[in-house]
């Protein structure tokens, strides 16, 4: 009776042990699982800052997953993903890395539009050379009344004629052609202006696309880690199907974004390497920052510098000085030329060496080139004009560009200041709570999916920023591959053959 006693006393006694150790002694006993043995691990991501505990007490959460026991981390401070390298990398050995400062050193080198602007000077410099040239003498053979009585000639002889161009009309067409040299060299400093100015913004594009990659990986990471939480869940029983469902479709659409965000950036760097003038130039990790680092623009300032010192201005002056000089040249065209003509020979009749000189001008009676001076004088007015207008344009273009400056500005503010800090500091807490058992795995997801998803749009919102800071600082020239404008457009007057 003793040991059959004993026997039903430490039945119960095991009876009542297993009962009280319950759910929390398996699950204790699968976090001593061997880490070979443990589901694939989540996608983790680290944190610079220690985690902030919790401040709110949570309920207890039902489940803490296996595959979630590893410490999880969110590491934001870089975005930089290199492009993938093509298939041939022999060029890119040259640059394993690319800085602005390289980008624009090869564009100055090799952008075809730098070449185009230059032969525009050197055609201008020829023709105002051309312009001042004095005319050519005219000699030739000269015989009167051939075969009289079977003899060659009473006179065999030459004559030599030269036309002096008088009133200045030499100095005026070739100081006419001078300031449209002067066009052409501004229009040559415009366009570099220009080409510096796309390659900085199509450089800002290509590092904002390398870092929103970088995000989307970060994106994609989350929405498996979500899919794996769901799959957990549901053989638990803590989901029904449609949740489950409903995490495959944002793992998809996650990975469709990765996709957007790779054909985003392989389109930034064809765009770039074109600007630049290098399309055989390989893909290659830009290195440089979103980041604002100069003080906020002024309206008033960069409105005063774009007025004074954009060259589309000066271009605009120097076209009223050019046809300022256009009217005065046309107006002496009028005053006649001198026509002198020299002959020289011998007369056989008298056997006598003789010699005569003849001096012509035409009278300028009927046509006094008082048309082509109405011409010249309404293009006068019309570039007057054409400065007004230009200065009113840039304004107008400077207050749209100046209020997305502004807008972009403060976004970016707003959310290096404000939204992100909280945002990391919501993730902190939850990733804490989950760790003390206060939250839900589910929880922590969220908060990391919203702080990625808010890091986006501040890349977003530096790029704007960056954008338009290029924009106004470069006096708001674009089109870089563009063909360079001719220093003179229509209207104007051009003589053929020789230019006056």
């Amino acid at each position: 009776m003793k040991i059959t006693s004993s026997i039903a006393v430490s039945l119960l006694t095991c009876t009542l042990y297993s009962c009280a150790a319950g759910p929390a002694a398996n699950l204790a006993r699968k976090s001593d699982t061997p880490a070979a043995e443990k589901p694939e691990a989540a996608y983790t991501l680290s944190l610079e800052d220690e985690p902030v505990s919790a401040v709110d007490d949570l309920p207890e959460a039902d489940t803490k997953l296996v595959a979630h026991e590893e410490p999880v981390e969110l590491a934001l401070s870089e975005f930089e993903a290199p492009l993938p390298p093509s298939p041939d990398s022999s060029a890119a050995e040259d640059y394993a890395s690319l800085t602005l400062a390289d980008l624009e050193s090869l564009a100055q080198a090799n952008n075809p539009t730098l070449i185009q602007a230059d032969a525009q000077v050197e055609a201008a410099r020829g023709a105002a050379y051309q312009a001042g040239l004095r005319l050519n003498p005219v000699m030739g053979y000269k015989s009167d009344q051939i075969g009289i009585e079977g003899t060659a000639g009473e006179l065999q002889g030459g004559f030599v004629s030269q036309e002096f161009v008088t009133g200045g009309k030499l100095q005026l067409s070739r100081a006419k052609w001078t300031q449209q040299m002067r066009i052409a060299e501004t229009n040559l400093q415009a366009q570099c202006t220009r080409v510096l100015n796309d390659v900085q913004t199509h450089y800002y594009r290509t590092l904002a696309a390398q870092q929103l990659l970088a995000v989307q990986n970060k994106l994609l990471a989350n929405a498996e880690d979500n899919l794996q939480t769901h799959q957990e869940m549901f053989n638990l029983g803590q989901t029904n199907q449609a949740g489950l469902l409903q995490a495959e479709v944002d793992l998809h659409r996650a990975r469709l974004n990765k996709q957007t965000a790779e054909n985003d950036l392989e389109r930034e760097w064809r765009a770039l390497v074109a600007m630049v003038g290098t399309p055989e130039l390989e893909c290659t990790t830009l290195v440089g920052s979103l980041e604002p680092q100069n003080e906020p623009l002024d309206w008033n300032t960069m409105l005063n510098q774009l007025l004074e010192c954009s060259p589309e201005i000066v271009a605009a002056w120097e076209r009223v000085q050019h046809d300022e000089i256009t009217v005065e040249r046309e107006k002496v065209q009028p005053i006649p030329n001198v026509l002198v003509s020299v002959d020289f020979g011998h007369n056989y009749e008298t056997n006598n060496s003789v010699a005569g000189v003849s001096v012509g001008l035409p009278i300028p009676i009927f046509d006094r080139n008082q048309g082509t001076v109405d011409q010249a004088q309404a293009d006068l007015n019309q570039s007057r004009a054409n400065v007004k207008r230009l200065e009113l344009s840039l304004m107008s273009r400077l207050s749209n560009t100046y209020r997305d400056y502004r807008t972009s500005r403060q976004h970016v503010e707003t959310y290096r200041d404000k939204m992100l800090p909280k945002a990391k500091q919501a993730y902190e807490v939850m990733h804490d709570s989950y760790y003390k058992r206060r939250a839900a795995w589910m929880d922590v997801l969220m908060a990391q999916k919203m702080y990625l998803n808010l890091q986006q749009d501040y890349i977003r919102s530096q790029l704007q920023s960056q954008e338009t800071e290029v924009a106004i600082r470069g006096m708001l020239l674009t089109g870089g591959l563009n063909i360079p404008p001719a220093p003179m457009g229509s209207g104007h007057i051009d003589a053929v053959p020789k230019p006056r």
